[in-house]
C-alpha cells in the first residue's frame, strides 16, 4: 500500500511528493512559501488562467483551487507521468477547471525513459490563452536551448499583458562570492557552455546556473524582457531574503522574436572533469 500524508483534504503519495521535491515535513511550508512569492511579485487572482510547468503532484495546484476560484482555470504540466495521473484522478475530479497534461520529455532525473526532447514539445494551450505562467525550480535543471524553446512557447500562449514567474540560479558577482565562502551550498564551479555552469559534472541537470548576461540572452531570444529587477534568493548563503532561488518576473517583449533558438550543439564547452 502506498504511503501518503494529508494536505488540504488530499492524501499525497509520499513517493510522488519526493519526486516533486521534499517530503511530508516540508511540503506545506514550501507550498505556503510559493504562494507568498506569487503574492509578492506576480499576484494570482480569481478568474486568472494559469499555467504551471513542473506541477509535480499538485503542491501549488491544490491551494490555488481556492485562489483562482471556479471562474479561473489552471493547466499543470510535468514530465512525471505518475504525478500527472494522480493529479488527473484526484484534483481534476474535484475541480474540473484544473487540468493536467504529461510532457513526455527525457529528463536525466525525472523521466529518463521520455520519448521527446524539449524542443519537440508544444504546450497544450491555445495561443494567447494564459494570464500567468509559474515555474518553481524548473529552469534550474535545464540548459539554454531548452529554456529558450520553452520561453518561445510561453510567448505564444501568454496574453499580451501576461507574466511569467520563473526561478533561476543567477551567478552574479555577489552570489559567486557568497557561495564560495559558505559551506554546504551549491558552488557551480564547472563550466558548461557560454555563461552556464553546473554543480556536478556527473549529473549536469542536477543544478544549472547562469550568469546575468546569459540570463538576459535567453530572455531576449525567448521574446521576453524583465518586468522587475531580479529578486535574489538565499541558495548561495545570502541572508535577509524570502526566496530560496532567484526569481525573475518576465513580460512579453515588444520586439519580434528573431533568429533560431540555440541548439544543444551550441554548448561548445564540455563540463570540467
Amino acid at each position: 500500500m502506498t504511503a501518503t500524508f494529508a494536505f488540504e483534504g488530499f492524501d499525497i503519495p509520499v513517493d510522488l511528493a519526493i519526486l516533486t521535491g521534499g517530503g511530508e515535513e516540508t511540503w506545506a511550508g514550501i507550498s505556503a512559501a510559493h504562494l507568498a512569492a506569487y503574492a509578492r511579485y506576480c499576484p494570482l487572482r480569481a478568474g486568472h488562467d494559469v499555467l504551471e510547468v513542473g506541477c509535480g503532484v499538485g503542491r501549488d495546484a491544490i491551494p490555488l483551487t481556492g485562489v483562482l476560484g471556479p471562474g479561473g482555470s489552471y493547466l499543470g504540466v510535468d514530465v512525471s507521468g505518475p504525478s500527472i495521473a494522480w493529479c488527473q484522478g484526484h484534483i481534476t475530479g474535484r475541480h474540473a477547471n484544473f487540468t493536467f497534461a504529461h510532457l513526455n520529455i527525457r529528463s536525466e532525473f525525472y523521466n529518463p525513459q521520455g520519448a521527446l526532447s524539449a524542443p519537440e514539445i508544444t504546450i497544450p494551450a491555445p495561443t494567447a490563452s494564459i494570464d500567468v505562467i509559474i515555474l518553481q525550480s524548473v529552469f534550474t535543471h535545464m540548459f539554454e536551448p531548452d529554456i529558450t524553446h520553452f520561453l518561445r512557447e510561453f510567448r505564444r500562449v501568454l496574453r499580451k499583458d501576461g507574466r511569467v514567474f520563473a526561478s533561476f540560479f543567477v551567478l552574479g558577482k555577489e552570489s559567486v562570492q557568497l557561495s564560495g565562502a559558505t559551506p554546504d551550498v551549491l558552488k557551480f564551479i564547472h563550466a558548461y557552455g557560454k555563461g552556464c555552469r553546473i554543480n556536478d559534472p556527473g549529473y549536469p541537470e542536477a543544478a544549472v546556473g547562469y550568469t546575468p548576461a546569459a540570463l538576459r540572452r535567453m530572455v531576449r531570444r525567448g521574446g521576453f524582457s524583465l518586468d522587475q529587477p531580479l529578486h535574489p534568493g538565499s541558495w548561495c548563503g545570502r541572508h535577509g531574503v524570502d526566496d530560496g532561488q532567484d526569481i525573475a518576473i518576465l513580460k512579453p517583449s515588444r520586439l519580434p522574436v528573431l533568429g533560431r533558438a540555440p541548439q544543444r550543439a551550441d554548448l561548445r564547452e564540455a563540463p570540467t572533469p
